[in-house]
């Protein structure tokens, strides 16, 4: 799936026809809810840490905070606070916003605060394992379109604003995790690590043995195996397929288990994560005036 900035529009209430309402907003917070559950019955969870270590990597690549952010003053709650999660889901992205903004105003080059990043993920909704840098700037992108096609969006209507706001950056959230998830499908998984493989300057510069992609694949899916079953699986004998896992170990590819002795787990520094994710590959801050600046990842360029 190629990275790409558009916005699932098939989601959004169209603000020039129809006011966005708190109950459309708990039906995406569902939604996104839901997605990132998934995540737990998609990536074992050897797989999952080696990914969110990946996207830690490729952080300092992205802007620390979304640049032009739209001028919206968050309320202190938008819809009645509850105990079900998708009021909850709603009111934390809503106080990541907030934080967001007041961060950026009061020092535009410092870091949001961890705290309402912690809270999302207290609910479950697992940042770690898709960006949320992204999802918001592409909201912020949105939302410029939509200023300049509806003047409704450019007065200062604080609640017409914020709900429209939060509309966008669901949505782009879903779309994120969305991301993730169809990254980690068995056919879209095995199709682009086999390309990696084919074509990666690192690994062709190993000359890693055409079966080792197999063996990988296994493991990236099971999160963890005994490296004898591993070397069993790359289909050599045992002094060959040892120096495969040599060079994958110095590939950073692949990590011998903390938790179990005499077993391997897959591991996912940026530059392959980037190639799972094509996402990631180019990571692409878009103005609002529409110009763009290639960011390219250089966390996992280094040499091994």
């Amino acid at each position: 799936m190629p990275a790409t900035l558009s916005m699932s529009f098939y989601r959004l209430e169209q603000p020039s026809a129809v006011t966005v309402t708190p109950a459309r907003l708990l039906l995406l917070g569902e939604e996104l809810w839901l997605k990132t559950a998934g995540l737990t019955g998609r990536l074992a969870p050897e797989t999952a840490s080696s990914l969110s270590v990946a996207l830690i990597q490729l952080e300092p690549d992205c802007p620390k905070t979304p640049a032009h952010l739209p001028q919206i003053e968050f309320s202190p709650c938008v819809i009645n606070r509850e105990s079900d999660y998708r009021h909850r889901t709603v009111e934390a992205l809503r106080d990541y916003c907030r934080s967001l903004l007041n961060t950026v105003e009061a020092d535009p080059s410092a870091s949001c605060p961890t705290a309402p990043r912690q809270k999302l993920d207290e609910l479950g909704l697992r940042t770690n394992l898709w960006s949320l840098n992204r999802a918001t700037t592409r909201a912020i992108v949105e939302y410029a379109k939509l200023s300049r096609a509806d003047s409704s969006l450019a007065q200062p209507s604080t609640a017409h604003r914020e709900l429209q706001f939060l509309q966008l950056l669901l949505s782009a959230c879903i779309d994120e995790v969305s991301l993730t998830l169809d990254a980690f499908l068995p056919a879209v998984l095995r199709t682009r690590l086999f390309k990696a493989f084919e074509s990666n300057e690192r690994i062709l510069d190993a000359k890693v043995h055409r079966g080792v992609p197999p063996a990988l694949l296994c493991l990236i899916v099971q999160g963890s195996m005994p490296q004898h079953e591993f070397e069993m699986f790359v289909g050599l004998n045992s002094e060959s397929s040892k120096i495969e896992v040599v060079k994958l170990k110095a590939l950073g590819i692949l990590a011998v288990s903390k938790a179990k002795r005499g077993w391997v787990e897959p591991a996912l520094p940026g530059w392959l994560a980037a190639c799972l994710l094509p996402q990631l590959e180019e990571l692409l801050l878009t103005s609002v005036d529409g110009s763009k600046r290639k960011i390219t990842p250089n966390a996992g360029h280094s040499n091994p």
